[in-house]
């Protein structure tokens, strides 16, 4: 390899070539690089992807890509949209017919399992738990009912209570701290919005702009704000980006674009400190693995703009955003992350 190094000395600018460095020294580390070190040992993410049999089943690896396992192996089934419990010690997550498409808005409508977190002694509750969040303890979780929002306890299975859904339709995800729930709604805005549910008055909130699409919403780890997809105007052109929605009614603000790639299913470490994210080449609907990955960026470096381009226009609007640094991740969509130990 070649490189050239410009050298200043008395207002001259000579050239100076140097031959074979790299192979001396070795390839120069990457901000990537460091951010893989960084999150190495900070738990583990689990995700759903696609295997060499046509089959998706989930899968279980450190935040840096490393160590990765395949957690259920059911050749007759797909698998998706898990999640940890909030001590990491178990899995919820949906299986559905392996000729059933994974699709981003339907996952939450099939067979709800609960597992170990290394994904052994699965048991299936069935079809009458759709759209399942736990609640801030292992011991009870939230479902998205027509009826209404149920709470169940989890060692029974018994209803505990049962709120309105104030027109949640789907993604519901119960806050950590128990006060809050948020979902995808209707009837907030001209399309999909995301609202959050005060646990005990039943009172809604938009947290998002209300002229676009918006779904795949989580919680920040003090329950005071989402993390969420901010989608399109009906009818025009864009890419979904990630955005971040607070419950005391600030405006929303931007924390990742990228020029040629959607973004969905936001997660925020469990220290508020890093974003685990989906990217898709494709609006999400039906998931294309060949055209989906995940990532990893830091909070302090949002908002992030991704790529040279103009990011729909954000780079006018924020001159000050970041570039990076993005740790690139394997295949895999709807991932979740939990700093516990697992065996």
């Amino acid at each position: 390899m070649i490189r050239l190094f410009a050298c200043r000395h008395a207002g001259v600018y000579p050239i100076v070539t140097i031959v074979g460095l790299s192979a001396v020294l070795g390839p120069a580390p990457s901000y990537a690089d460091d951010l893989a070190a960084e999150v190495r040992t900070r738990g583990w993410i689990v995700y759903s992807s696609r295997t060499d049999r046509g089959d998706w089943d989930l899968f279980r690896m450190r935040p840096d890509g490393s160590a990765i396992c395949n957690l259920t192996q059911t050749q007759g089934c797909n698998e998706g949209g898990a999640q940890f419990s909030p001590d990491g010690r178990r899995l919820l997550y949906y299986r559905m017919p392996v000729e059933t498409a994974v699709d981003n808005n339907k996952y939450g409508l099939h067979d709800l399992v609960l597992a170990r977190a290394d994904g052994t002694q699965p048991v299936v509750w069935g079809n009458q738990y759709p759209w399942a969040s736990w609640g801030p303890s292992t011991h009870e979780l939230a479902c998205l009912t027509p009826g209404g929002i149920r709470l169940v306890d989890v060692e029974s299975r018994q209803e505990l209570r049962k709120l309105s859904r104030r027109g949640i339709v789907q993604q519901l995800v119960w806050s950590p701290d128990g006060r809050w729930f948020t979902g995808t709604a209707n009837g907030l805005g001209i399309a999909w919005c995301v609202g959050v549910l005060n646990a005990g008055s039943t009172e809604i909130r938009v947290v998002t702009e209300t002229d676009r699409y918006n779904c795949t919403p989580d919680w920040w780890p003090d329950a005071e704000a989402v993390i969420y997809s901010r989608g399109i105007v009906p009818g025009a052109k864009g890419r979904a980006q990630l955005w971040q929605g607070y419950t005391d009614g600030r405006p929303p603000r931007l924390l990742v674009a990228e020029d040629n790639r959607h973004l969905y299913g936001g997660c925020v470490s469990q220290d508020g400190a890093y974003i685990l994210f989906t990217r898709s080449e494709q609006d999400l609907g039906e998931v294309d693995i060949s055209k989906t990955t995940m990532a990893i960026c830091r909070m302090t470096d949002t908002p992030l703009l991704i790529g040279p381009g103009g990011c729909d226009g954000m780079r006018e609007r924020y001159p000050d955003a970041r570039s990076g640094p993005v740790l690139d991740l394997p295949r895999g969509w709807e991932p979740d992350w939990t700093y516990a130990q697992i065996d």
